[in-house]
């Protein structure tokens, strides 16, 4: 009996245990579901970047027909000489860096940009023959080098290219980045384990800017892991996973990729903060400036009850300065009411817009927030490096200082865009409608800042000179056109003597920027762009 007994309570715990077994199985179940789902939905978003490699660069070598692309050891050179006397032969440049032209002797042109190849040749060649003599020189081939390419890439290894190749041909030759474990911002290229460039392919994506760097056989190319990821979707016209260096990032810096649509005004912000859930439904505009970690998802939302617009308007015109719109009225709708004066510049018109001048702003505060952490963080080896690394380190905080008084002013870019018509109007913008001009300015780095009136037979020399010539530090390698409608030209000194054509124009500043006196490469590079960022979007040059 009492075995019986024993027999069935066992049997009722085997039971109960089994239930809760089950339970504990469809939990887990449950919860696995709830996480795939998650992260099903985050994989729908793309990582911004990962359609870079779908390019094929691997398949369109780059074999060094680029002018500034500069001659180095092993490049061939085909030289032909005519004339009282004939030669013609396809000569390496050898270890010294030399050629060696017959009756002329050896010449140097490792160093040389491959726009100025011939003329520097001829200037050799007339050295030895005054008369009668031609020569023609260009870059046949550049040279072959092997790359190791490592880190977060698909298929890491040795590859062939040119010298002349860009990073981009070796990244994609690798298969290109692992878009779900490697970072698009942090590759590092390395010459005898030595760091010689860091390059962030964001600023390629964006702005299409990417570092000029000749590689060398045995270089090696590093892409890093993949740094805090943001989500950003919804009323954006580019949903996407994007990639930022530090613990933390915020939503203007992300904007400047992904592009808010003109009706988005409120923001939705899911993240855990110290291990907590969180989760904030905030105004766009306050949104901007919200620190966002690791993980984070952004949903910019259009929030209906917003009935109309309220547009500034200011400049040449007739009528009232405010004009109050539909909401999600066009610009064409608001050039269509306006009454312009006779001497209206209407091909520079110009656009401010709030939320363009907060990402600017946030965008401007990043780089220099990084460039007092690399000053601030630099360690000296000796005394004399530390004397020195004082006086520069106080002399770049008071040009953060000024720099942080910088007030952007967020003007959107409509010249030259035949949809700019069609682009949605904001509560808050402001037109202005700019005299027609007769004059060109002179700033930033001359004796004498002025304005000139417009010539067309001048040249940008002239203009220089006739504002009392470059400052002692002034940049006279490059100068930079701000054009009434806001577009910008940078010209470098090699049109300094030429007449510029439509590339100056009335109305236009003529920017002169300083130059930058540091010891540190990355410094350098740092405040050139911080200087060129005040430049463009505050129309004003900053000195240093």
């Amino acid at each position: 009996m009492i075995t019986g007994k024993i027999k069935k309570i066992g049997s009722g715990f085997a039971l109960l245990a089994s239930l809760v077994c089950l339970q504990a199985v469809a939990l887990e179940t449950q919860l696995i579901d709830e996480s795939s789902s998650s992260e099903s939905q985050q994989n729908k978003v793309p990582v911004f970047g990962q359609a870079l490699f779908q390019g094929g660069f691997k398949d369109q070598p780059f074999s060094g027909f680029n002018p500034d692309y500069r001659i180095t050891i092993g490049d061939q050179i085909n030289l032909q000489l005519w004339g009282a006397y004939s030669f013609s032969a396809s000569l390496a440049v050898d270890p010294q860096g030399n050629i060696f032209i017959p009756e002329v002797g050896p010449v140097h042109v490792a160093g040389v940009k491959n726009g100025e190849l011939n003329a520097f040749v001829l200037r050799h060649v007339k050295r030895v023959f005054k008369n009668n003599v031609q020569a023609y020189a260009n870059l046949e081939a550049s040279q072959p080098v092997k790359v190791f390419v490592t880190g977060y890439v698909t298929s890491p290894g040795l590859y062939n290219g040119f010298s002349s190749d860009s990073i981009l041909y070796y990244l994609d030759s690798a298969g290109g980045i692992d878009a779900k474990s490697g970072s698009f911002v942090d590759i590092k290229v390395l010459r005898q384990g030595e760091p010689i460039e860091s390059i962030n392919l964001y600023k390629f994506l964006v702005e299409g800017t990417m570092p000029a760097l000749q590689l060398r056989n045995g270089d090696v190319v590093v892409v890093g892991a993949r740094r805090g990821i943001v989500t950003v979707e919804g009323a954006v016209q580019r949903a996407a996973q994007m990639e930022f260096i530090g613990p933390y990032t915020q939503l203007g810096e992300m904007l400047l990729i992904s592009k808010p649509d003109p009706q988005a005004n409120f923001a939705r912000i899911t993240q855990a903060i110290d291990g907590l859930q969180q989760a904030n439904y905030l105004p766009l505009e306050e949104a901007l400036t919200q620190r966002l970690y690791p993980g984070a998802e952004v949903e910019l939302v259009r929030d209906n009850d917003v009935k109309s617009i309220s547009i500034r308007v200011s400049g040449e015109l007739n009528g009232p300065a405010t004009y109050v719109l539909p909401y999600g009225a066009k610009l064409e709708e608001l050039l269509e009411q306006l009454s312009f004066r006779n001497n209206a510049d209407r091909k520079s018109i110009q656009l401010y817009r709030k939320s363009v001048a907060d990402r600017q702003r946030v965008a401007l505060d990043r780089s220099l927030d990084a460039l007092q952490m690399e000053v601030l963080t630099r360690q000296p080896n000796t005394d004399l490096e530390k004397a020195a690394q004082k006086d520069n380190a106080l002399m770049i905080q008071n040009f953060i200082e000024q720099a942080r008084k910088a007030e952007p002013k967020g003007q959107v870019v409509i010249a030259n865009n035949p949809n700019a018509a069609q682009m949605l109007m904001e509560d808050g913008d402001e037109l202005v409608i700019p005299l027609k001009s007769s004059t060109v300015s002179i700033v930033g780095e001359v004796i004498f800042p002025t304005s000139l009136v417009y010539n067309k037979k001048r040249t940008l020399e002239d203009y220089i000179e006739l504002a009392g010539g470059f400052a002692n530090n002034a940049n006279q390698q490059e100068l930079v056109i701000l054009h009434l409608d806001g577009t910008i030209n940078r010209i470098d000194d090699r049109d300094f003597d030429n007449r510029l054509g439509d590339r100056l124009r009335p109305g236009d500043e003529i920017m002169v920027m300083p130059k930058i006196q540091s010891s540190e490469l990355q410094v350098t590079k740092d405040i050139t762009e911080i200087l060129y960022r005040i430049a463009v979007g505050t129309a004003a040059v900053l000195s240093f």
